[in-house]
């Protein structure tokens, strides 16, 4: 998707956690298409500045606002200053994920809290706050992953977050739909990020992915391009599913 169309010039497009990893690669293929951006970040200053000036070059907009979606309130300031900048927005990416990579019988409530509220409240309170700014419609994404159905080790916390996401993404689907919002979810396979690092068995997790049909590993240029089909047109009357990428990974 390197061609920019006039569906997406100037639209505005919020992408939580982009300044690195899946959601750095999904603003960089917004701002090919021309959107604006607008994304947070918490903790990697560096990294988000890098980022930013990556999309400058793409001749559009883009805003950086520190906000931990931890925090009700952060989220709640988060909008205010789009608000006040904006006035409207046309896309959400709900990508930002944390979690404790731990067994169900090791994880304390601290672990459970951090990982629920991140994973699975955050986007519930972006997506109505954004929904609020979608002033013609809109969509909004949510980005879970395999763990949500498939139990995966070292994944109690953020798998049962996931299922929550994507209980989320079907009940916003209907509630929205009057708004003319589309509201989804993707279910992606192994992606090699950042976040791969913490899982104890990182090596057999990154082997085993490569055992699908496709013959290749999953990237985050194919999540990011299957974002910017759901937020387009052609996708309209796909509401409330959870589309999962993966090579085909889930059926052997």
């Amino acid at each position: 998707m390197n061609n920019q169309t006039n569906e997406f010039k100037a639209k505005i497009a919020i992408v939580t956690g982009g300044s690195r990893g899946i959601g750095k690669k999904i603003c960089q293929q917004f701002a090919e298409q021309g959107s604006n951006i607008i994304f947070n970040y918490t903790r990697h200053h560096k990294e988000a500045k890098e980022t930013k000036d990556e999309i400058l070059k793409y001749g559009v907009n883009c805003d950086v606002i520190k906000c931990n979606l931890n925090e009700e309130q952060q989220i709640i300031d988060f909008f205010k200053e789009i608000n006040s900048k904006y006035k409207k927005v046309d896309y959400l990416i709900n990508n930002a994920a944390s979690g404790v990579q731990k067994l169900a019988s090791e994880l304390e409530t601290k672990h459970w809290e951090w990982t629920l509220n991140i994973n699975a409240r955050a986007p519930w309170l972006c997506s109505i706050a954004a929904s609020k700014l979608m002033k013609d419609g809109g969509s909004i994404v949510n980005i879970s992953s395999l763990g949500s159905t498939k139990v995966v080790p070292y994944y109690f916390s953020v798998g049962t977050s996931k299922a929550a996401l994507e209980a989320i993404t079907k009940y916003l689907a209907v509630e929205f739909a009057e708004k003319k919002i589309n509201v989804n979810a993707i279910s992606a396979g192994l992606v090699e990020t950042d976040a791969l690092k913490s899982f104890p068995n990182k090596k057999s997790m990154i082997s085993d992915s490569l055992n699908n049909p496709s013959g290749r590993s999953l990237t985050k240029a194919d999540i990011a391009n299957l974002v910017i089909f759901l937020c387009s047109k052609k996708s309209e009357m796909i509401k409330g599913q959870t589309i999962i990428i993966d090579g085909g990974y889930n059926l052997i």
